[in-house]
């Protein structure tokens, strides 16, 4: 007859002990649950509770594995800008920056506005091309066209000789933006929001984008890319080649300006008090600098080598390294850390992170600054125009044209070109600051002047283009 032998079970670890033994669980010290049991019934709960045990630390494993990846692809994705990326665009096209050309609104997608070439004295009139709506944005200039996007609807190719109309395209709504010459097309951007890519040689549309909310700003063609901003608070990255959205990155506020281009970033204001870097592939945010309160940014970034520069209300112009990161929590710490300094409890103002230098002019800056030369151009709202250094911000020079500065400067040469509230441009030496000629429309200027193959091109206010060149 076979015996059966009984043990003592915890029902609640399956731990099993001798039958005469007492007290709580010496494996996990529960008093309830301590049954006896066959020692046949009491490994079948034991089995039981392992397997469960196996379970409960594999799903243990896994979570903290799931977590660690979690942390892995957010700090890739915070700290190094990686992690999964929108789609790639299908070329590498930009827009031309060959000499005598003037491809886009600053001429470089770092926006510095800047030109070798000297800028003719404006002895004569070479033509005008005259529209029915003041013209507010500047021309671009490629081989033999000019081409222009005017207040009355239309995009326009005129022979850069004669000013003889080539051919016209009907934009459906009125533009103040600059077009951008990339290869054999021209980006156009319209107010009401639609992008389009037209052919050169005739001006029809290869392909059409609308965004949905108003355009102010230009675009700017780098590595097949369309950036532009929009009226919804986003700026928006285009395939080149095909219109269609590769990202969008959300600010703050209406972007109406250019953005700049940098290495691997680029750099957008909004109408507010912040700019914002972000990667021009990923399009996350890797840098916001503010300016402070009442320092409202409205003007486009201008690159040069590790730096931003741009200008502001209140009569600043700043120096910033785009290169940093903004990590989670920084600006939080940061506002504390301020209102600490004020309050006395810390003995430092701590600096925000990017800030290199920033420097005073007369007035608000509202128009791009230029840059050439190592040196970076600024003009105000009271009349105010002046040079500093890139490295330092130190003045070289400052000059008071007694009358508004509405358009961005230009650098052409060693010639600084402002355009005013009068309707001149005013050409200053990019060294001394000094006056050395006047060029009078009959309307305000607003579009910064452009300067290629030896003609200066003014876009006014009077609805006309004038083509200027110096003496034959």
């Amino acid at each position: 007859m076979k015996i059966v032998e009984n043990v003592r079970v915890c029902r609640l670890c399956g731990h099993m002990d001798a039958v005469e033994s007492s007290g709580r669980c010496p494996s996990c010290g529960a008093f309830s649950g301590l049954v006896t049991l066959p020692r046949g019934d009491a490994e079948q709960i034991g089995r039981r509770y392992r397997r469960r045990a196996m379970i409960k630390r594999l799903m243990s494993m896994a979570a903290v594995l799931i977590l660690v990846v979690a942390v892995a692809l957010w700090a890739a994705q915070v700290f190094w800008d990686r992690g999964l990326r929108p789609p790639k665009a299908t070329t590498q096209a930009s827009a031309s920056t060959a000499p005598k050309v003037w491809g886009q609104v600053r001429r470089t997608p770092q926006n510095t506005g800047f030109t070798s070439e000297p800028v003719p004295y404006p002895h004569r009139i070479q033509w005008t091309y005259t529209t029915s709506e003041p013209l507010s944005g500047p021309p671009a200039v490629a081989d033999q066209h000019v081409y222009l996007i005017t207040e009355d609807g239309r995009t326009v190719a005129l022979d850069r000789k004669t000013g003889q109309l080539f051919w016209e395209y009907d934009n459906g709504g009125p533009s103040g933006s600059s077009p951008a010459v990339v290869g054999d097309d021209l980006i156009v951007a319209t107010r009401p929001g639609v992008i389009a890519a037209l052919r050169r040689k005739d001006g029809t549309p290869r392909w059409q984008t609308a965004l949905g909310h108003a355009v102010l700003a230009s675009p700017i063609v780098m590595n097949g890319t369309v950036f532009i901003g929009a009226a919804d608070q986003n700026l928006y990255a285009l395939d080149v080649a095909t219109g269609q959205q590769r990202w969008s990155f959300a600010t703050d506020s209406w972007v109406v300006s250019a953005v700049a281009y940098a290495g691997e970033r680029v750099i957008t204001t909004s109408q507010d008090n912040r700019i914002h870097i972000v990667g021009s592939e990923t399009g996350r945010m890797r840098l916001i600098y503010e300016t402070g309160p009442g320092r409202h940014v409205g003007t486009s970034a201008v690159v040069q080598g590790d730096l931003a520069y741009f200008g502001s209300f209140r009569g600043r112009v700043w120096a910033v390294d785009w290169r940093g990161t903004t990590y989670p929590l920084e600006r939080w710490m940061l506002f504390w850390k301020t209102n600490f300094f004020f309050w006395g409890w810390r003995s430092k103002l701590p600096i925000q992170k990017g800030t290199v230098w920033s420097s005073r002019i007369d007035g608000d800056v509202t128009q791009t600054l230029a840059l050439a030369h190592n040196t970076v151009y600024a003009g105000t709202n009271t009349g105010q125009v002046g040079a500093f250094d890139a490295a330092t911000g130190a003045a070289q020079w400052k000059t008071d044209l007694g009358v508004r500065v509405t358009s961005a400067p230009t650098v052409a040469g060693k010639t600084v070109l402002i355009g005013t509230q009068a309707g001149a441009v005013v050409a200053l030496d990019a060294r001394t600051g000094d006056q050395q000629w006047r060029f009078q429309t009959q309307g305000r200027i607003t579009a910064s002047p452009v300067v290629a193959g030896g003609v200066m091109y003014v876009a006014s206010h009077d609805g006309t283009l004038y083509a200027v060149e110096a003496a034959p």
